[in-house]
């Protein structure tokens, strides 16, 4: 594991192309897929890398920059981000359509997981920021923790299962007790913070090297993984229930996922895990966000010109279309700006 862990992480992006492709399929049309559990990935998996980066530097240099971090994950999520949003208002404006104004500006200042959950508003090219602002919620707000108590590890999990237990009373509290908008418990950052903390915690925990009978026993069978997916895909199919989804699921999938990240870690040599860790999925992974922005404009307009053709055909051409889009995003706009990352010693 620590070998594994030294290096570029095992299966990362692998799990990511498997996250933004569970989105793409709902958003195509597979009502069946869950695409909401690919964001959910994405949140323990920001929680994980963000915290295992920073616990790295941590070590090597004695201290965390917060400037750089700032600086790196300015440079790695805004260009891109705000490329889609000027993309997307400018097809809009040419071909006379009315500009949800409103999304525009809340997605610019990376507040439209409230404006959305608060206001109810329909969906736009836009809608899907909501996800982006709470891990940017996530940015300004975590490092500021870990850097505090990154000399106490113990007391940094005890403030992560805080914050994992807090936000799942929370979520309890705001939908059986108080009966709030679905909307608002879906989209808002309070209610959602645990996903990302089980992420965060899974770093810690691994950088203490506790509970090491526990991850040899999830690692020891190459079938293990397949549970851990078994019992995440079965949660997930029960989410028509919101009781079940705020008060179990929510918790639940994270939870497996974090078990799965360390599974797939260890096992990234082994058939059929490697799938996780080959050069197509690495691929799809690196573009992730930038196939995550996209899809939201792509998937439609596709569909629409081939209509007259068989699903498979339909399906085929969009997520052409859209790895098109994306491989031009990540090449031009994402690497071009993450070049100018300079880390000061």
């Amino acid at each position: 594991m620590d070998t594994k862990l030294a290096r570029e992480i095992p299966a990362l992006y692998g799990i990511r192309a498997v996250a933004v492709f569970l989105v793409i399929l709902y958003h195509f049309g597979f009502a069946n897929v869950n695409g909401a559990l690919g964001v959910e990935i994405f949140f323990t998996l920001s929680g994980f890398l963000i915290t295992w980066l920073l616990l790295k530097e941590s070590d090597t240099t004695g201290t965390i920059s917060l400037r750089n971090f700032y600086l790196r994950r300015t440079l790695r999520i805004f260009p891109a981000m705000y490329a889609y949003l000027l993309f997307g208002l400018a097809i809009h404006l040419v071909r006379g359509h009315s500009v949800p104004w409103a999304d525009v500006a809340a997605s610019a200042l990376y507040l439209q997981n409230y404006h959305g959950g608060i206001f109810h508003t329909p969906d736009s090219y836009l809608t899907h920021t909501w996800s982006l602002a709470i891990e940017e919620q996530f940015y300004l707000l975590w490092p500021l923790i870990i850097c505090r108590l990154r000399n106490n590890l113990p007391r940094l999990t005890m403030v992560l299962a805080a914050v994992i237990a807090g936000a799942w009373i929370l979520r309890v509290t705001l939908h059986f007790g108080l009966g709030v908008y679905q909307g608002y418990i879906y989209h808002a950052f309070e209610t959602r913070m645990d996903q990302l903390a089980i992420g965060c915690l899974l770093a810690v925990l691994l950088k203490r090297k506790v509970l090491g009978t526990f991850w040899f026993f999830v690692t020891s069978r190459i079938y293990m993984p397949a549970i851990a997916i078994l019992v995440i895909a079965a949660s997930s199919m029960l989410h028509g229930s919101l009781d079940y989804r705020y008060a179990i699921g929510y918790t639940l999938e994270p939870l497996f996922t974090a078990i799965l990240l360390v599974q797939l870690i260890v096992l990234s040599d082994t058939m059929p895990w490697k799938f996780f860790d080959g050069a197509l999925m690495t691929f799809l992974g690196r573009i992730s966000y930038s196939l995550y922005l996209y899809q939201q404009l792509t998937l439609y307009t596709a569909r629409r010109l081939t209509a007259e053709y068989p699903v498979a055909i339909q399906l085929a051409f969009a997520i052409m279309v859209t790895v098109v889009f994306a491989t031009i995003s990540y090449y031009f706009i994402e690497q071009r700006f993450r070049s100018k990352v300079i880390v000061s010693k």
